[in-house]
Protein backbone atom coordinates (compact mmCIF):
# COMPACT_ATOMS: atom_id res chain seq x y z
CA UNK A 1 0.00 0.00 0.00
CA UNK A 2 3.02 2.09 0.66
CA UNK A 3 4.19 1.73 -2.89
CA UNK A 4 0.83 2.07 -4.42
CA UNK A 5 0.56 5.44 -2.49
CA UNK A 6 3.80 6.80 -3.67
CA UNK A 7 3.05 5.78 -7.50
CA UNK A 8 -0.59 8.07 -7.34
CA UNK A 9 1.35 10.70 -5.15
CA UNK A 10 4.32 10.84 -8.02
CA UNK A 11 1.64 10.76 -10.78
CA UNK A 12 -0.60 13.67 -9.59
CA UNK A 13 3.06 15.92 -9.40
CA UNK A 14 3.48 14.64 -12.70
CA UNK A 15 0.04 15.97 -13.85
CA UNK A 16 0.33 19.61 -12.19
CA UNK A 17 2.37 22.28 -14.52
CA UNK A 18 2.79 25.41 -13.69
CA UNK A 19 2.61 27.77 -16.78
CA UNK A 20 5.40 29.29 -17.95
CA UNK A 21 5.61 33.10 -17.18
CA UNK A 22 5.51 34.88 -20.37
CA UNK A 23 7.53 37.96 -19.88
CA UNK A 24 6.93 39.85 -22.76
CA UNK A 25 3.48 40.00 -22.61
CA UNK A 26 3.99 40.83 -19.10
CA UNK A 27 6.31 43.83 -20.18
CA UNK A 28 3.66 44.90 -22.65
CA UNK A 29 0.98 45.08 -19.98
CA UNK A 30 2.99 47.20 -17.94
CA UNK A 31 3.66 49.09 -20.87
CA UNK A 32 0.12 49.61 -21.73
CA UNK A 33 -0.81 50.56 -18.32
CA UNK A 34 1.89 53.17 -18.00
CA UNK A 35 0.97 54.79 -21.33
CA UNK A 36 -3.22 54.42 -19.70
CA UNK A 37 -2.15 56.74 -16.60
CA UNK A 38 -0.66 59.48 -18.87
CA UNK A 39 -3.24 59.64 -21.10
CA UNK A 40 -5.88 59.46 -18.11
CA UNK A 41 -4.01 62.74 -16.33
CA UNK A 42 -4.24 64.40 -19.80
CA UNK A 43 -8.11 63.29 -20.23
CA UNK A 44 -8.42 64.53 -16.14
CA UNK A 45 -7.29 68.07 -17.21
CA UNK A 46 -9.75 67.92 -20.04
CA UNK A 47 -12.72 66.77 -18.04
CA UNK A 48 -11.77 68.76 -15.01
CA UNK A 49 -11.81 71.98 -17.74
CA UNK A 50 -15.34 70.99 -19.14
CA UNK A 51 -16.69 70.67 -15.08
CA UNK A 52 -15.10 74.15 -14.39
CA UNK A 53 -17.48 75.60 -17.09
CA UNK A 54 -20.72 74.29 -15.63
CA UNK A 55 -19.29 74.73 -12.05
CA UNK A 56 -19.10 78.47 -13.10
CA UNK A 57 -22.25 78.50 -15.24
CA UNK A 58 -24.26 78.11 -11.49
CA UNK A 59 -24.54 74.15 -11.44
CA UNK A 60 -21.55 72.83 -9.29
CA UNK A 61 -24.02 69.70 -8.21
CA UNK A 62 -24.34 68.85 -11.53
CA UNK A 63 -20.29 69.32 -12.62
CA UNK A 64 -19.85 66.67 -9.88
CA UNK A 65 -22.05 63.79 -10.57
CA UNK A 66 -21.46 63.87 -14.41
CA UNK A 67 -17.56 63.76 -13.28
CA UNK A 68 -18.71 60.27 -11.11
CA UNK A 69 -20.23 59.32 -14.62
CA UNK A 70 -17.30 59.58 -16.37
CA UNK A 71 -15.10 57.84 -13.21
CA UNK A 72 -17.86 55.15 -13.33
CA UNK A 73 -17.61 54.48 -17.66
CA UNK A 74 -13.87 55.00 -18.17
CA UNK A 75 -13.63 51.66 -19.74
CA UNK A 76 -15.75 52.59 -22.36
CA UNK A 77 -14.54 56.17 -22.47
CA UNK A 78 -11.47 54.28 -23.52
CA UNK A 79 -12.77 53.14 -26.75
CA UNK A 80 -13.88 56.15 -28.01
CA UNK A 81 -10.60 58.38 -27.77
CA UNK A 82 -9.26 59.05 -31.16
CA UNK A 83 -5.65 59.33 -29.79
CA UNK A 84 -3.48 57.94 -28.25
CA UNK A 85 -4.58 54.59 -28.59
CA UNK A 86 -4.38 52.37 -26.05
CA UNK A 87 -4.47 48.39 -25.94
CA UNK A 88 -6.57 47.84 -22.72
CA UNK A 89 -7.40 44.09 -24.19
CA UNK A 90 -5.53 43.25 -20.97
CA UNK A 91 -6.53 44.55 -18.54
CA UNK A 92 -8.35 43.40 -15.69
CA UNK A 93 -11.36 44.75 -13.04
CA UNK A 94 -8.70 45.29 -10.67
CA UNK A 95 -6.46 47.48 -13.39
CA UNK A 96 -9.59 49.39 -13.98
CA UNK A 97 -9.97 49.95 -10.29
CA UNK A 98 -6.69 51.40 -9.61
CA UNK A 99 -6.56 53.47 -13.21
CA UNK A 100 -10.14 54.59 -12.04
CA UNK A 101 -8.65 56.21 -8.59
CA UNK A 102 -6.09 57.58 -10.25
CA UNK A 103 -8.66 59.55 -12.73
CA UNK A 104 -11.13 60.42 -10.24
CA UNK A 105 -8.80 62.41 -7.94
CA UNK A 106 -6.86 63.95 -10.72
CA UNK A 107 -9.98 65.60 -12.63
CA UNK A 108 -11.25 66.19 -8.62
CA UNK A 109 -7.55 68.14 -8.08
CA UNK A 110 -7.89 70.21 -11.71
CA UNK A 111 -11.33 70.74 -10.89
CA UNK A 112 -10.49 72.70 -7.37
CA UNK A 113 -7.38 74.49 -8.89
CA UNK A 114 -9.51 75.91 -11.42
CA UNK A 115 -12.01 77.18 -9.32
CA UNK A 116 -9.05 78.96 -7.10
CA UNK A 117 -7.08 82.02 -7.66
CA UNK A 118 -5.68 83.09 -9.83
CA UNK A 119 -8.11 81.07 -12.47
CA UNK A 120 -11.18 82.33 -11.06
CA UNK A 121 -12.67 83.87 -7.59
CA UNK A 122 -16.09 81.85 -6.78
CA UNK A 123 -16.09 82.71 -3.42
CA UNK A 124 -17.66 85.80 -1.88
CA UNK A 125 -15.79 87.53 0.30
CA UNK A 126 -16.66 87.29 4.96
CA UNK A 127 -16.64 90.22 7.46
CA UNK A 128 -15.70 88.54 10.25
CA UNK A 129 -16.29 91.28 12.32
CA UNK A 130 -16.94 94.70 13.17
CA UNK A 131 -15.73 97.31 15.98
CA UNK A 132 -16.33 100.89 16.97
CA UNK A 133 -13.76 102.98 18.38
CA UNK A 134 -12.51 99.33 19.45
CA UNK A 135 -15.68 97.34 20.98
CA UNK A 136 -16.86 94.74 18.85
CA UNK A 137 -20.72 94.93 17.49
CA UNK A 138 -22.94 92.32 16.40
CA UNK A 139 -25.13 92.46 13.44
CA UNK A 140 -28.47 92.60 13.44
CA UNK A 141 -30.68 94.15 16.24
CA UNK A 142 -30.23 97.44 17.21
CA UNK A 143 -27.53 98.11 19.79
CA UNK A 144 -26.29 101.12 22.20
CA UNK A 145 -22.69 101.34 22.52
CA UNK A 146 -20.80 103.83 24.76
CA UNK A 147 -18.54 106.23 22.38
CA UNK A 148 -14.77 106.55 23.39
CA UNK A 149 -13.20 109.20 21.31
CA UNK A 150 -13.95 111.69 19.35
CA UNK A 151 -13.97 111.20 16.13
CA UNK A 152 -15.89 107.93 15.37
CA UNK A 153 -13.92 104.65 14.15
CA UNK A 154 -15.31 101.82 12.77
CA UNK A 155 -12.94 99.12 11.63
CA UNK A 156 -14.30 96.07 9.54
CA UNK A 157 -12.13 92.78 9.20
CA UNK A 158 -12.65 91.21 6.09
CA UNK A 159 -11.55 87.76 4.94
CA UNK A 160 -10.96 87.40 1.22
CA UNK A 161 -9.22 84.75 -0.89
CA UNK A 162 -8.39 87.12 -3.83
CA UNK A 163 -8.60 90.55 -3.96
CA UNK A 164 -11.40 92.98 -2.70
CA UNK A 165 -12.33 95.95 -4.67
CA UNK A 166 -13.73 98.33 -1.91
CA UNK A 167 -15.57 98.10 1.24
CA UNK A 168 -18.06 100.59 1.97
CA UNK A 169 -20.75 101.67 4.65
CA UNK A 170 -24.09 102.37 3.51
CA UNK A 171 -26.10 104.57 5.40
CA UNK A 172 -29.49 106.11 4.36
CA UNK A 173 -28.71 109.21 2.53
CA UNK A 174 -24.69 108.84 1.86
CA UNK A 175 -22.13 106.53 1.83
CA UNK A 176 -18.71 106.04 2.76
CA UNK A 177 -15.42 104.32 1.63
CA UNK A 178 -13.46 102.52 4.35
CA UNK A 179 -9.44 102.21 3.81
CA UNK A 180 -7.15 99.07 4.49
CA UNK A 181 -4.87 99.61 7.57
CA UNK A 182 -3.05 96.22 6.77
CA UNK A 183 -3.39 92.49 6.92
CA UNK A 184 -7.28 92.14 6.48
CA UNK A 185 -8.76 95.40 8.32
CA UNK A 186 -10.56 97.73 6.94
CA UNK A 187 -10.89 101.40 8.87
CA UNK A 188 -13.10 104.44 8.32
CA UNK A 189 -12.66 108.02 10.13
CA UNK A 190 -16.17 109.43 10.63
CA UNK A 191 -17.16 112.88 12.62
CA UNK A 192 -18.92 112.11 15.65
CA UNK A 193 -22.60 110.72 15.43
CA UNK A 194 -25.24 109.83 17.27
CA UNK A 195 -26.40 106.99 15.67
CA UNK A 196 -26.12 105.06 12.87
CA UNK A 197 -29.51 103.81 11.46
CA UNK A 198 -30.11 101.31 8.76
CA UNK A 199 -26.50 101.10 8.23
CA UNK A 200 -24.72 98.50 6.12
CA UNK A 201 -20.93 97.22 5.08
CA UNK A 202 -20.54 95.99 2.01
CA UNK A 203 -17.28 94.00 0.94
CA UNK A 204 -17.24 93.70 -2.20
CA UNK A 205 -14.34 91.28 -4.41
CA UNK A 206 -13.01 92.33 -8.04
CA UNK A 207 -15.19 89.60 -9.16
CA UNK A 208 -18.32 91.58 -8.27
CA UNK A 209 -19.15 89.20 -4.97
CA UNK A 210 -20.17 91.00 -1.95
CA UNK A 211 -21.16 90.70 1.37
CA UNK A 212 -22.52 92.73 3.55
CA UNK A 213 -23.17 93.08 7.66
CA UNK A 214 -26.46 95.24 8.37
CA UNK A 215 -26.64 97.15 12.51
CA UNK A 216 -28.27 99.77 13.93
CA UNK A 217 -26.11 101.58 16.58
CA UNK A 218 -27.05 104.26 19.32
CA UNK A 219 -23.61 105.64 20.73
CA UNK A 220 -24.34 107.23 24.18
Amino acid sequence: MVKAAKKRKKDEDEDVSIPEFDEVAYMRKEMNAAQASFVLIGLAVLVAGFLYGITVAGAPIVAFFLGLGITFLLPRVFKFLPWPKVDVSRFERRDWLSHSGTFFFSWLAFWILFLNVPFVDVTPPTIASVAVNGLPITGGSEQNLKKVGDPVFLNATVLENGELSNVDLVLTNATFSFVPIGGAVWSLRLSPASAFNNATIVATDTGGRSAEFSFNLILT
